[in-house]
């Protein structure tokens, strides 16, 4: 075997060795999740949580442009959005972020002609521009045209 052969052996062995950093999988044991609920929107639905804190994020749940009891609204594509990302802001506020704290947005929607509208919405509500998804979807919780979940760095304790 040459020279070259036994260093490119010698090194994919060493790759082949290498342990993760401890740090990297103490993270989540030492995590402590604490479940966000807001009075402000509709209860879940399910056996999940409004939003979960964790490493000084927020995770939220599907929103939808439902009311406080939980029913959907009524209006076209902008009042549906205008709420669902109201309903997102008053959970995100309850776990000590806000929309300024967005930095990844999930968008489920029934039609996907219905984005261009609901984006005139997220550019007035989203200075910060997020990172964001799009996908177009056959059913949504309670029958929606629409719904979102984020993630969210903790601005405020």
């Amino acid at each position: 075997m040459n020279t070259l052969a036994r260093t490119a052996r010698r090194n994919a062995t060493s790759i082949l060795h290498t342990r993760l950093p401890t740090s990297c999988t103490s993270i989540a044991r030492k995590s402590t999740l604490t479940q966000v609920l807001s009075d402000k929107t509709a209860q879940p639905t399910g056996p999940h949580s409004q939003a979960i804190k964790a490493n000084g994020f927020v995770f939220l749940s599907a929103q939808i442009p439902a009311d406080r009891e939980g029913k959907l609204i009524s209006g076209g594509v902008k009042a549906q959005a205008e709420k669902m990302i109201e309903n997102t802001k008053m959970v995100l506020e309850e776990a000590g972020s806000g929309l300024e704290g967005v930095v990844k947005v999930n968008l489920s929607v029934k039609d996907f002609h219905m984005v261009e509208e609901i984006d005139e919405v997220f550019g007035k509500r989203f200075f910060q521009k997020p990172a964001r998804t799009v996908q177009q979807v056959v059913f949504m919780e309670k029958g929606a045209d629409m719904m979102m979940d984020c993630v969210a760095v903790v601005n405020k304790e």
